[in-house]
């Protein structure tokens, strides 16, 4: 299945002039596309809190923070069932750069003040509710390295813990998501993705 381009709000955060500014800024950017058919709730209630927005969103920055030991920041929020950790990711606003957003939004959810240093995948979704079909746009970023210990500044991420992997802790991480059942199913599939991703791209470096 192939992305839905007539969205009406895909536009904003997706379209050539966007590919082509991140491929000037950080060279050739590898391209995947997964299609995802939700039924389970946390994905479900995901996907009416996009489409409630003032301007539905339709992409979202991935932020691949490495420390000083090159090991990777994961962190957990309150709800998440117990033992589950992932790659932190945040809203890309209409008409912001995903660049941009990726600075501010590490600022909110870990307090570095990073830059992104590789553009490591852009990844589309064509999702599939029973309330309809929506595209989503994942922008998957490696940072530079992050001194310290992470602290989430907007209270309202509800982040718990943070615990630093090594590259091949991803390849487990995604393992773990995709085994989640009940409430959780689809959004551990939905979640898998980037770190899968991620890990091919980082494990030969």
């Amino acid at each position: 299945m192939n992305l839905i381009t007539s969205d009406p709000f895909l536009a904003e955060v997706y379209n050539p002039k966007i590919l082509s500014k991140l491929e000037q800024r950080f060279g050739p950017v590898h391209t995947h596309h997964a299609d995802l058919t939700i039924s389970t709730e946390i994905m479900r209630q995901m996907v009416v809190k996009l489409n409630q927005k003032t301007i539905p969103r339709r992409a979202e920055v991935v932020m691949v923070v490495p420390n000083e030991q090159g090991q990777v920041w994961l962190h957990t929020k309150s709800f998440y069932p117990q033992g589950v950790y992932r790659l932190m990711t945040g809203g890309l606003e209409a008409g912001e750069a995903p660049h941009q957003a990726l600075r501010r939004e590490t600022v909110e959810e870990t307090g570095f003040k990073v830059k992104a240093q590789r553009c490591l995948a852009v990844i589309t979704y064509t999702v599939t509710t029973p309330e309809g079909r929506f595209p989503f746009v994942s922008y998957v970023f490696l940072t530079t390295p992050s001194r310290g210990q992470p602290h989430p500044t907007d209270p309202k991420e509800a982040i718990a813990h943070f615990q630093a992997t090594p590259i091949s802790g991803l390849a487990d991480t995604a393992r773990h998501l995709r085994s989640l059942t009940g409430a959780f199913a689809d959004w551990g599939i939905f979640r898998a993705v980037a770190h899968e991703i991620v890990y091919e791209e980082l494990r030969m470096k």
